[in-house]
């Protein structure tokens, strides 16, 4: 199944309407893509909110005629029923928007940095060596020995998968170079993942976060056979959080020190 064809089931797949083997197929297709399982996820989270907030994430009966009432005629060219599932809930939604000015929707309940410390280390252990020989959507191999496209495409990179900002951190000036990126995606949010390695084998990798992350002082711990630093740096004016994740606490020293200066 192609990304379109999922993306155009995705509704009667969330209401259970489609045939055993359809909902194979899309399962089978999000379980391989991550863009189309980041739609997937952000798709629940608004059902789920509009649940929570509305007591149900159907379009009661007459909505749409009842918003389209408040609306200008001008803003209504040609008046036609709604039809799809999708534009029943995007009204429900604007309703929901409409009378509780958007506060609920528009702010991302925070992230718990220790679970998301736990969350990229994991991804640290998967990522560390980087995408060399792989041949994946969500990934691109920097190493100097096989890289295909110029490093300069790493930003267009990142906004193919939907990320609009990248984080600007260069870890060039401690030594490492960059030998891999990728996106995979966490609350529904895309995160531009960067790999890097030293001459000694040393890796760090790093993301760019756009959702909220409740800081705490200091480096976190992660116990995944070794105690490994997790580093969140909030980007100043922003709700943006950078994570490092280290080999080890000497290399996450380092880091610190050069931050200092």
């Amino acid at each position: 199944m192609k990304c379109h064809e999922a993306k155009r089931h995705l509704d009667l797949f969330m209401d259970g309407e489609l045939s055993v083997p359809e909902n194979l197929k899309v399962l089978e297709h999000l379980n391989l893509c991550r863009p189309c399982s980041g739609v997937y996820e952000g798709e629940k989270s608004l059902r789920g909110a509009l649940r929570s907030t509305a007591g149900s994430d159907r379009a009661p009966a007459g909505l749409a005629e009842r918003l389209a009432s408040f609306l200008p005629k001008a803003a209504i060219p040609f008046a036609r029923p709604v039809s799809s599932r999708r534009q029943l809930l995007s009204a429900a939604a604007a309703a929901v928007f409409a009378l509780a000015g958007g506060a609920f929707f528009l702010s991302t309940p925070a992230e718990k940095p220790q679970v998301f410390a736990n969350v990229v280390s994991k991804k640290f252990l998967e990522t560390r060596e980087g995408f060399c020989g792989q041949h994946r959507d969500d990934s691109l191999c920097l190493c100097d020995g096989c890289c295909t496209e110029p490093k300069v495409a790493v930003p267009t990179f990142f906004k193919r998968h939907g990320a609009r900002s990248s984080c600007a951190h260069n870890l060039q000036d401690l030594g490492y170079k960059p030998i891999g990126a990728s996106v995979w995606h966490r609350r529904g949010q895309p995160i531009c993942w960067t790999v890097w390695r030293d001459d000694k084998g040393h890796t760090i990798t790093h993301g760019l976060v756009t959702t909220k992350i409740a800081m705490e002082p200091g480096p976190l711990l992660v116990c995944d056979g070794v105690d490994r630093p997790v580093e969140l740096v909030p980007v100043e004016g922003t709700d943006k959080t950078c994570v490092f994740v280290f080999d080890d606490e000497d290399a996450a020293v380092r880091f610190r020190a050069t931050r200092k200066h």
